[in-house]
């Protein structure tokens, strides 16, 4: 059993230890009748893997307007603070919805199979909490992202320090451990909260059409840096430019070897003109 890489706990990590009164790991390993050391090493295996997916979607802004309307559901973030959602089916449900959107189909396997390795857990039981743990990294990402995502629906950097106080945009801040958004302004049970879920639909939507929109209307690059702040990673403005550069740079290595090479074959078979 590999031992827990402290280089996975990133802010999202923060999240997962807060929740639950602190509790989450220990609630999610009951769940799961695994040993908490193990249930540890198998969330940060998959929390890594999900964390680099969703850096590699923001990429595409159709990709992060989908992963944006899926942030704006008040539902992961129920699971993040509820112990009792750790089994419940729909947590699979939507967690598998999480994982289309992050991996596509068959990667969740691949996620899956490491994380049965490192913890050295069953891959069927890794295969169900792989969906599980989908849903608390959605859950834990919506509340780190929300004050930035707040202000880029409303039109100021000033909101991302805290969100603004009354009006529609007052959305549940997901504290507490009483129960769901215990202490909130928002809609704390029943089927979501409309109003959040429709501001968030509405910023999927102008991310989504950004590219037609009037210049400095699109809010593409400022979602990018909310995401990658919160996941702790570095903002992706140019995707292909970054991928023009690595390619440039693998080139310019392959040549230089294969010169050096060459020079070397060239000085072997004629040493006398050194």
């Amino acid at each position: 059993m590999r031992v827990a890489d402290p280089r996975n706990r990133g802010p999202l990590w923060e999240e997962f230890t807060r929740a639950q009164n602190g509790q989450t790991i220990s609630n999610l390993a009951r769940a799961f009748h695994l040993p908490r050391p193990k249930t540890k090493i198998a969330i940060l295996s998959m929390l890594a893997a999900l964390t680099r997916s969703f850096d590699e979607q923001t990429l595409s802004r159709a990709t992060l307007s989908r992963l944006i309307e899926l942030l704006g559901k008040n539902a992961y973030e129920q699971v993040l603070e509820t112990p009792t959602l750790m089994g419940a089916t729909s947590t699979q449900v939507i967690g598998n919805e999480a994982l289309t959107a992050l991996t596509g189909h068959g990667e969740g396997s691949r996620i899956a199979a490491q994380a049965a390795t490192d913890a050295e857990i069953s891959p069927m039981i890794a295969e169900y909490l792989l969906p599980v743990v989908a849903a608390l990294f959605m859950g834990a990402l919506s509340a780190k992202t929300r004050p930035g995502l707040i202000a880029i629906m409303i039109g100021t950097e000033a909101a991302a320090q805290e969100p603004p106080a009354g009006g529609s945009l007052q959305l549940p801040v997901g504290r507490g451990s009483s129960g769901f958004f215990s202490g909130s302004t928002g809609v704390a049970t029943g089927s979501g909260n409309p109003d959040r879920e429709t501001l968030y639909r509405e910023l999927s939507e102008r991310i989504r059409d950004g590219d037609k929109a009037p210049s400095g209307a699109d809010p593409l690059s400022a979602a990018r840096r909310v995401v990658a702040e919160s996941l702790g990673v570095r903002t992706r403005h140019a995707p292909w430019l970054a991928r023009l550069q690595r390619l440039g740079t693998d080139a310019l290595k392959n040549a230089t070897e294969q010169t050096q090479l060459r020079l070397r074959t060239w000085r072997s078979r004629n040493p006398d003109q050194d």
